[in-house]
């Protein structure tokens, strides 16, 4: 049998003594960190978009996360005043107290000076367009043997001189010039794209979008970004033609996944 001397007794006894204490403290750090992170607890980020920022305020409140408006901008087709865009997205799993960056359509869009396209190729219009936060609206064709060369700008129906402030985001038409013995092109094929997408699409080929139908399933701003053309008409194909400038119908309507999507966050 072994015979400890007492000073090496009160040695291992402080030894086992310490080893028990940092033991304890340990366990209660870790303890402390995992409660801390709230480790293994996540929830599924609401869907901001279309409230105001009152409502997302009330909202994130109710799933314990903060709020931060990062940035606003002015987009005509949303409501204003209400948020358009989050990060992290709607679903996303995180912590609780996590902040959720905002982007919000302001109430009042900025002025900008219109630009000058005349003598632009309509494909150079349209990048001309993009660039400054314009839209292409409609593309006005008349007998001239500069095909598709810009003649004249125009705002809501009238001329419009370059350099005119006007809101971001306006729509400006195009007069194009057309030669008579070369006025036709193809209808394409747009099922499946969004509103964006499909007038890209369209007007590449020197057509009109118009008019435009949504359907039951399209109910607020956030759903019309979500739609898709289901229905065209004429239906788009490499044998069907059309004068440039003729009108294409797109339907469209919120696909049953996005729906999904949208019931789960609301």
């Amino acid at each position: 049998m072994l015979i400890m001397k007492p000073s090496l007794k009160r040695l291992f006894i402080q030894f086992v003594v310490i080893t028990a204490i940092i033991s304890i403290v340990l366990i209660f750090v870790f303890q402390g960190i995992k409660l801390f992170s709230r480790h293994g607890q996540s929830l599924q980020v609401p869907n901001f978009c279309g409230m105001t920022l009152a409502q997302a305020k009330e909202t994130a409140q109710l799933h314990q996360l903060r709020l931060e408006v990062g940035d606003s901008i002015f987009l005509p087709q949303k409501a204003r005043g209400t948020i358009f865009k989050q990060i992290p997205q709607a679903g996303e799993k995180v912590k609780k107290n996590r902040r959720i960056l905002l982007t919000i359509n302001s109430v009042l869009p900025r002025k900008l000076a219109a630009p000058s396209l005349v003598g632009f190729s309509l494909r150079q219009a349209k990048n001309e367009l993009a660039s400054q936060n314009f839209q292409l609206g409609k593309l006005i064709y008349t007998n001239d043997f500069a095909t598709n060369t810009v003649l004249e700008q125009r705002y809501s129906g009238y001329p419009l001189p370059p350099g005119t402030p006007i809101d971001a985001y306006s729509v400006i038409d195009l007069v194009l010039g057309l030669d008579p013995e070369a006025n036709i092109t193809y209808v394409p094929r747009v099922t499946g794209l969004n509103f964006e997408l499909a007038k890209d699409r369209i007007t590449d080929h020197y057509l009109n979008v118009g008019p435009v139908y949504y359907d039951a399933t399209v109910r607020s701003a956030s759903d019309s970004l979500n739609a898709v053309v289901v229905r065209q008409d004429p239906e788009g194909s490499d044998t069907v033609i059309r004068s440039m400038g003729s009108p294409v119908a797109i339907f469209l309507s919120v696909p049953q996944d996005a729906r999904s999507q949208q019931e789960d966050y609301r």
